[in-house]
């Protein structure tokens, strides 16, 4: 049981914050790499039936997949993807995420502001941390949407963690769920908390020493 289904915080007192989710502005950017029972695959080559790596239920399989197109002259600016650079987000390798996209981050922090290590953040929160950046688009972004039984948490590109949304979930307008997203000001506050911690142990200049002449 994770922290974040019952820490204190109070996401609906900032509900208004909170990215709007549907079937249009959240999913996972093709080319991304997620974990199946064969190794890993292009989430663009997954099908129905096939069994995914999930952070909590391990092996599930996959019973729906949605793919849609976002077309970038029809795009405005805070739809636009990140630019995740290698290990970022615990990425081996660079990586695109869409602003909406929940991600799943591990820290003190987190751990500090919600009782639990682990948090699911809005993509956009991100914006700033560790050189992820937001980029206009190509023509498109093609998008796709792996759906399980249940919410699960999925492993992409080695290291990173997404959330996949129920197909029921979907169907009802991205409603409830069993992991909770924190609202943008929460997530944003988060990283902020982020972003000082890596510069607190960030190696410090090497002082010069110089010899008597």
């Amino acid at each position: 049981m994770f922290a974040w289904k019952n820490t204190t915080w109070d996401a609906a007192e900032t509900e208004s914050t909170q990215p709007k989710l549907d079937a249009r502005t959240t999913g996972v950017v093709a080319g991304t790499k997620v974990a199946t029972n064969a190794g890993w695959a292009k989430i663009e080559t997954i099908r129905e039936g096939q069994q995914v790596l999930t952070f909590d239920g391990g092996l599930q399989t996959v019973i729906a997949i949605t793919r849609h197109a976002l077309m970038a002259d029809t795009m405005d600016i805070a739809s636009w993807p990140l630019f995740v650079p290698a290990g970022a987000l615990g990425n081996r390798e660079d990586m695109m995420i869409l602003p909406h996209q929940s991600v799943m981050i591990e820290s003190d922090a987190a751990e500090d502001m919600t009782g639990d290590p682990f948090a699911l953040t809005p993509g956009a929160a991100l914006v700033g941390f560790r050189g992820i950046t937001q980029v206009r688009p190509a023509e498109c972004v093609d998008v796709i949407q792996l759906h399980f039984a249940q919410d699960e948490i999925v492993f992409a590109n080695i290291g990173a963690l997404f959330l996949c949304r129920a197909q029921a979930d979907l169907i009802s307008d991205m409603g409830a769920s069993s992991y909770e997203v924190l609202n943008m000001e929460f997530a944003e506050n988060l990283v902020d908390c982020l972003m000082f911690e890596d510069a607190a142990h960030a190696p410090s200049a090497t002082p010069a020493y110089h010899t008597a002449a």
